[in-house]
């Protein structure tokens, strides 16, 4: 019974009844000559011998058979308004079986001559209808063969092995309407498609995970994505930003108001950015505040987490992957768009020659308005981020700092960002496409600060100077080239390349006196100490990491239900740091690494739903004489629910090396503006890669087309992962005076392996309305790690982890033009509780033997209040004559959370300490406006 059960289940359709109209009623039929009535048939995977009974019933006809003969068979077939006679070849089709019709005008059915059958084969692209651009990862599925296969990043496809004969193509993608067509396959030959889909308006909350793909929705489980629109949506600095909206999909976490990235537990290096496939060191901008790219210039960001298949790369935790917007609704385009934080701007166009060639180009920019506008939100977030640590700072001047005996004069920041994107897609005919694309940001944050610390134990008054500045700049860039070979093969041809370097300097002074409370004075002294501040002590660091990428893809398709995409890379990469403060004296280190790689995933149609994907990715290490290899496997399985519904599922693991490592120098200041510098190193000699082993799960539900549950589970295994060395480094090789030049350092001697495991769920519910859309997601998240010689040699919780996260989404569409929305997160169980330098530095300091009551040697004792945020935003579109103009109004924290991010600590008279918090930004406003035509 349950097999028959569920055969029924996978039944989309079954017969309806006669249509309507002259066809469906021979007694209306003109001339005396009746048309034959018509039905329409929709099977997946249904028993032959079911199909043949509902054949028969609906349409009346007599069919002759034996049990045996149709014993096992499976049935798919599509057919509408079709006569009886059609639906019956249609249901025999692929079975192996034949019919006559005897003289009474009765179906009997036998056997079909063996023989070898005839094959060909189905190319072709998919294209938006409206601009004629590509469209990467659309499905494109055979209907009566159960099989089928997705477009790569050029739109294109190939399925081969195919039967001679008619083939039903259903063709979807998201944000687009279906198309469903026809193709006669000739034997022997290749019959090539073209596929125009048709954007089709979707209401649907913007925050698009893992998608709700009409066909085959298991292809798209794994991942995650945030679309253009989405991205465009204001955040925590009244701006729009890539990263905040990409930390809002489930299984990923953003350390407000940092825009630093989570992967599942996993740390910020663990994963890599790409834009069109180029890595992106540090994407981020504002002192890592805000993310590195134009909202503007992107289509979409997908984000791969654990059990990512073997093409995606070599990463300990997912890859972040964003792509250019080259297909606009408007050309030519222009949009502008203004906020508090930054202006932006988009131009694109689009042109077409003879022989169906054609192109596409964008620019963006977005660059800061500091100069213009100081936001106050963003002004409070960096002079709050800037305070003076009581602790640091009674080290240094040698006296007590207390909140109290210290007065601030003056705190200057200074903003600078921008970044450029360029990007171009020609289309020298429908099955050749180059693509390239270049990108550069650059970003200046610095802070100037002048205080007094006032000695009440009748001792001098201390100035105190401090300088904070951090620059650094991106360079991205690619050329592409892809090609349909044939039938049965897609290949692909890239170059990349990127360079990162940045630049970090802190210094701070001191004058001591008895008249420093007068103004006068206090400037006199200021305006002659401030330019010898870059002389003092301090900390210091350069950076500068480049690399460049060939590599070679080819996609092949064996049969509609087998694919293999394969690639071959090489990679090259070059590093030089060097690094200091006044607790590490000065270091440096250099390394270049090549390396290269060989990936092959493959496809397998087990059956109707269930799909098999096989990878394995090879990758030779010339200067540790090895080749690492990264198994990896994923099952999938589909079928319908009910009558217009799905359920999809995925399981999928494996083994995850990295091979170019990031790491991160707590800053030591006692004002610090960014909280830590970061570096990159190659694996070679003496730096093997870590590794993990990843578990995952994800389930999706969607019983109709309005609602979606989607439910994810992971668990990481990480035998090896790469840290800083805190502990020895101190020891053997503290800060001096005067400050010596930077002396190369072996890897060994400040970097260490490390354990870890992490293991957590997810859940998301939308809900589609007409004007109402509630989406609600929650995240567990559990990771630890064991730090050798650090906190008792015991497993802790990684800083960045957020045990329990849930969010509220809510869009209302009270007309087309209004649209007001809230979101409401809340957080629950940090640790980690104080500053980073507590835990890196101060702990091993001999000038402070103790913390009581707090324990920087235990940090899940240092837990953290829970968070709530609330955000409520008003959105007035309107199009007319200029284009369409978009207001947006959010009210930011509209309830004024006082949310703790971390505490500094601070001296009592009784020889303890007591916290500081330093808070999250509270209420404030955001506005943009955006104009589009």
């Amino acid at each position: 019974m349950l097999p028959r059960f569920l055969a029924l289940l996978g039944l989309w359709g079954l017969l309806a009844g006669p249509a309507a109209g002259p066809a469906a009623h021979p007694a209306l039929a003109q001339e005396h000559t009746p048309a034959p009535p018509t039905y329409t048939l929709l099977l997946r995977g249904v028993p032959l011998s079911e199909a043949l009974d509902h054949l028969v019933r609906t349409t009346r006809i007599d069919l002759v058979y034996t049990t045996d003969l149709i014993a096992g068979k499976v049935v798919y077939c599509t057919r509408r308004q079709a006569p009886a006679e059609e639906l019956l070849r249609c249901v025999l089709h692929g079975t192996g079986l034949d019919y006559v019709r005897s003289s009474s005008g009765a179906y009997v059915l036998l056997r079909t001559l063996e023989q070898p059958p005839l094959r060909g084969a189905l190319a072709g692209s998919v294209i938006d209808g409206e601009t004629g651009e590509p469209l990467p990862y659309a499905n494109v599925l055979l209907a009566d063969a159960a099989a089928g296969t997705t477009t790569n990043e050029a739109g294109l496809f190939s399925i081969a092995n195919l039967l001679s004969g008619p083939h039903r193509v259903v063709v979807s993608y998201l944000g687009y309407g279906t198309a469903v067509d026809s193709v006669w396959i000739e034997p022997g030959q290749a019959q090539r498609l073209r596929v125009a889909l048709r954007p089709q308006h979707i209401v649907i909350e913007p925050l698009v995970v893992d998608g709700l793909a009409q066909q085959v929705p298991s292809g798209r489980l794994g991942r995650g994505e945030v679309d253009g629109e989405a991205l465009r949506r204001p955040r925590l600095a009244g701006t729009p930003d890539v990263a905040l909206s990409a930390g809002r999909l489930p299984g990923l976490s953003v350390q407000q108001p940092l825009a630093d990235l989570h992967i599942q537990g996993s740390g910020t290096g663990e994963h890599l950015t790409l834009l069109d496939g180029t890595p992106v060191r540090n994407p981020v901008s504002l002192g890592r505040h805000l993310g590195a790219f134009s909202p503007l210039a992107l289509r979409r960001i997908t984000v791969h987490k654990a059990g990512f298949d073997a093409a995606r790369g070599s990463h300990l935790a997912g890859v972040i992957h964003a792509s250019h917007d080259l297909d606009g609704p408007h050309t030519p385009g222009l949009a502008l768009s203004l906020d508090p934080v930054s202006l932006n701007g988009r131009v694109q166009h689009r042109w077409s020659w003879r022989d169906g060639g054609r192109a596409a180009i964008l620019a963006a920019l977005r660059t800061s308005v500091w100069e213009v506008y100081r936001d106050p939100g963003v002004q409070t977030l960096l002079e709050s981020w800037n305070t003076l640590d009581p602790v640091v700072g009674s080290l240094w001047l040698g006296d007590p700092v207390s909140q109290h005996s210290l007065t601030l004069y003056r705190q200057t920041p200074r903003v600078a960002f921008s970044d450029a994107h360029l990007a171009l897609r020609l289309h020298l005919d429908p099955f050749r496409i180059l693509t390239a694309s270049a990108y550069r940001g650059r970003n200046h944050l610095a802070a100037e600060q002048t205080a007094l610390n006032a000695d009440d134990a009748g001792g001098e008054d201390q100035l105190i100077l401090t300088d904070d500045a951090y620059d650094w700049l991106n360079w991205a860039g690619h050329v592409g080239f892809s090609r349909l070979l044939g039938p049965r093969s897609i290949v692909t041809l890239t170059v990349r390349g990127s360079r990162h370097t940045s630049q970090y300097a802190y210094h701070a002074l001191r004058h001591a006196g008895d008249d420093l409370d007068d103004p006068a004075r206090r400037r006199a002294i200021e305006a002659a100490l401030r330019p010898t501040l870059g002389t003092a002590p301090g900390a210091r660091e350069h950076n500068a990491i480049s690399e460049g990428a060939l590599e070679a893809t080819l996609n092949h398709s064996r049969s509609p239900r087998h694919h293999l995409d394969t690639g071959l890379r090489l990679d090259f990469a070059a590093s030089a740091f060097e690094l200091g403060n006044v607790f590490v004296a000065p270091f440096s280190y250099e390394a270049t690494s090549l390396h290269l790689a060989w990936y092959g995933q493959g496809t397998i149609g087990l059956g109707e739903g269930t799909v098999l994907e096989p990878g394995l990715r090879l990758t030779w290490v010339p200067t540790r004489r090895s080749v690492y290899a990264e198994p990896r496997l994923a099952l999938r399985y589909d079928r319908p629910w009910r009558a217009e519904g799905s359920l999809a599922l995925r399981i999928s693991g494996g083994l995850y090396r990295q091979f170019i490592n990031q790491f991160e120098l707590s800053s030591v200041g006692a004002t610090a503006i960014v909280p830590s510098v970061r570096f990159w190193l190659p694996v070679d000699r003496a730096l093997a890669p870590p590794r993990a082993l990843h578990l995952a799960t994800e389930a999706r539900l969607a019983p109709g087309p309005r609602w979606a549950l989607t439910l994810e589970a992971y668990a990481k295994s990480q035998p090896r992962l790469l840290g800083l060395d805190y502990p020895t480094l101190l020891q053997t090789h503290p800060a001096r005076r005067p400050t010596p030049p930077a002396v190369p350092l072996p890897p060994d001697a400040f970097i260490h392996a490390l354990r870890g495991r992490a293991y957590g769920a997810g859940l998301r519910l939308h809900h589609a309305g007409p004007r109402l859309t509630p989406t609600l997601t929650y995240s567990f998240s559990h990771a630890v790690r064991r730090y050798p010689g650090r906190f008792h040699d015991q497993y802790r919780m990684v800083p960045w982890n957020e045990p329990h996260r849930l969010t509220l989404d809510v869009d209302l569409h009270p007309t087309r033009m209004l649209t007001l929305t809230a979101t409401w997160t809340g957080i629950w169980g940090r640790r980690w509780g104080l500053r980073q330098m507590y835990y890196d530095y101060l702990l091993y300091s001999d000038r402070i033997t103790s913390f009581a009551p707090f324990q920087p040697d235990d940090p899940d004792r240092q837990p953290l209040p829970a968070a709530h945020h609330l955000d409520l935003g008003v959105t007035f579109a309107q199009t007319g004559r200029l284009g369409t103009v978009q207001v947006r109004t959010f009210v930011m924290n509209a309830l004024d959370y006082a949310n703790v991010f971390d505490r500094s600590l601070e001296p009592t008279d009784d020889g303890t300490f007591r916290a500081i918090d330093r808070l999250m930004p509270g209420r404030h406003l955001a506005f943009s406006i955006r104009l589009e035509r």
